[in-house]
């Protein structure tokens, strides 16, 4: 789509044009002096003091000197969330990317972070938000090379000051191999375990923390290859050493100016098939009809991410929205329409087969509007969090995915359009369905490839942190069954309730489905890093909650008991609010 407006191609100044924005909540901070001994108060509780409101908070143990009123600390004893306002002298106000830097290297965190002293941090992005509040995202290094998903957040109030850190380095890092393999090397033996293939982009030398700890030196590339399952696009890390495989991430994320084209059923196998024939481009017209729909729900989701959040296109730089229709994926025994996809970089862009035989399990991708905004999501992810497509981090992926699909469906029924935001969000019984236009019969009862109000109900899906599919599982360790914990948590928050299963018996107060839905966009744009984890998630939606609403509010306390009610870890505490509020 070549819409070309007056927004900032970062997120920094974005604007909203609608009518409905978040309450701009700013007074609310971490006390000193003023925080009260309630702290084994019940969530439940009925009241804490004289005449005080049931909020009780912890104060950030050894991170309080700082003001830090929150802190959490890693395994390895490093933070991994510390949120609070971090000022005077050993903070002095930061008003340069430079700056958040030094404080974690050289400042009052250095000693926290144990960095080694070969590790650099580089800026990956720096961004500030209609608040005013400035995010800048770290990558970790390791004698010049990046370290595999060491990311940190810092996020600094309107007046320069530190709010928040969210995000792991690797402390103490210390490297004991040495490279034996070129990149070339190493990709083709790895490509030669896996089926014929090519790398897409150039191998980058890196350092990779393996489960058990260790640093590793590996090959970090982009690579398409011909399996038993069919074409695969992937992340591969190959050992620089002896050309193992350490880990691989898919990058082919399902559903199950814009361009339209048609690949007129070919078989989608290395990407060299993409687009097809153009069919439509922006202000025109075609008579193939899913060709039109591809078209209107690009549209409506363009719209959606706009007029919500201030983004000019998925990467907030006005790209243009390609997509494909009837298109068929390798499955490795054949080529089946049974799909819809996101194709990251360097392709970028939307493909929809047209379903199955009779349409008994999925009919003509193009017909759900949520799979659109399903996908569009992943490339916004994709340009954002990056979180990887593995494990926790990719659960969470496909999670926001689900969220922000059913939100854009909740929000084009509402009247949401190119004219502005709706007045109301109306939320129906489809609502929390995911795919409900493209399921076919052998759904049966259900009606919907998932279900965010009862995730398990599809008979795969998880909805209890303790019952996840655990790493290293199939579906790149759960990515998909997983994601239902996230879904569940995020319906609770929207609309209020208990597990449907009561595995636990909190009960979470609904906040509506507008106010969750700028939480965790918030969250995912600008908080997550790569390998977020659904605890890591839990501090990141409840500091995007205060940024938007205030801290202690209803927004806050609810984000945490909806984690609680899906069982994600986690400590918390309540806020003491004092009488005449902050």
């Amino acid at each position: 789509m070549t819409h070309r407006r007056s927004i900032s191609s970062t997120e920094s100044g974005a604007r909203r044009t609608g009518s409905n924005r978040p309450a701009r909540l700013r007074t609310a901070r971490p006390l000193t002096g003023t925080l009260m001994a309630c702290a084994a108060v019940s969530l439940l509780s009925a009241g804490c003091g004289q005449g005080e409101e049931p909020l009780v908070h912890e104060q950030g143990g050894a991170f309080a000197p700082l003001g830090f009123g929150e802190a959490q600390v890693a395994s390895d004893g490093t933070p991994s969330y510390l949120s609070g306002k971090m000022a005077g002298q050993q903070s002095p106000r930061i008003t340069s990317a430079e700056g958040a830097v030094a404080l974690l290297t050289k400042g009052a965190l250095a000693t926290s972070y144990r960095l080694a002293a070969e590790t650099s941090l580089s800026v990956v992005s720096d961004q500030t938000d209609e608040l005013g509040n400035r995010y800048i995202k770290l990558q970790q290094a390791h004698a010049g090379m990046p370290v595999v998903g060491r990311q940190v957040v810092v996020q600094l109030g309107s007046d320069g000051f530190v709010e928040g850190v969210l995000g792991h380095l690797e402390p103490e890092l210390q490297v004991q191999e040495a490279v034996a393999l070129s990149g070339t090397e190493a990709i083709a033996q790895a490509l030669g375990s896996r089926g014929p293939g090519r790398a897409v982009t150039p191998p980058v030398l890196s350092v990779f923390v393996d489960r058990a700890g260790l640093a590793r030196l590996v090959y970090e590339a982009r690579v398409d290859y011909q399996s038993a399952k069919g074409r695969q696009f992937a992340k591969l890390f190959v050992s620089a050493v002896n050309g193992e495989v350490l880990a691989e991430h898919s990058l082919i994320y399902t559903a199950l100016s814009r361009e339209i084209y048609d690949l007129k059923k070919v078989c989608l196998k290395d990407g060299s098939e993409l687009p097809g024939t153009l069919l439509n481009k922006e202000g025109g017209t075609t008579a193939d009809a899913s060709g039109t729909r591809a078209y209107k729900h690009s549209g409506n989701v363009y719209w959606f991410y706009n007029q919500m959040f201030g983004r000019d296109s998925y990467d907030a730089k006005g790209s243009m929205l390609m997509s494909s229709v009837h298109a068929t994926f390798d499955t490795g025994m054949g080529c089946s329409g049974e799909n819809a996809a996101w194709i990251p970089d360097p392709f970028n862009q939307m493909v929809y087969g047209d379903g199955g035989a009779f349409g008994l399990t999925l009919k003509d991708l193009t017909l759900g509007f949520d799979v659109a905004a399903h996908e569009m999501t992943h490339a916004v992810t994709a340009t954002t969090s990056d979180l990887e497509y593995m494990d926790e981090s990719g659960a969470l992926n496909e999670a926001l995915s689900d969220i922000m699909g059913a939100a854009a469906e909740v929000w084009v029924g509402s009247g949401g359009s190119a004219g502005g935001n709706p007045a109301m969000w109306t939320i129906t019984a489809n609502t929390w369905k995911l795919g409900e236009d493209v399921a076919g019969l052998l759904f049966g009862s259900i009606g919907a490839l998932r279900l965010m109000n009862d995730p398990t109900k599809d008979g795969m899906s998880k909805d209890f942190y303790a019952e996840r599919n655990m790493p290293g599982s199939a579906d790149n360790g759960g990515v998909h069954t997983n994601s239902g914990i996230g879904n569940l948590a995020f319906y609770l928050l929207a609309a209020g309730g208990k597990h449907p299963r009561a595995k636990t018996t909190i009960e979470v107060k609904p906040i509506g489905i507008e106010k969750s839905t700028r939480i965790f966009h918030l969250a995912n744009t600008q908080l997550f890093t790569k390998t977020t984890t659904f605890k890591e998630a839990r501090y990141a939606t409840a500091k995007a909650a205060e940024l938007l609403y205030g801290r202690c509010g209803a927004e806050w306390l609810n984000v945490h008991r909806s984690w609680d009610a899906v069982g994600v870890p986690g400590d918390w505490s309540l806020c003491v609010r004092p009488r005449g509020g902050f």
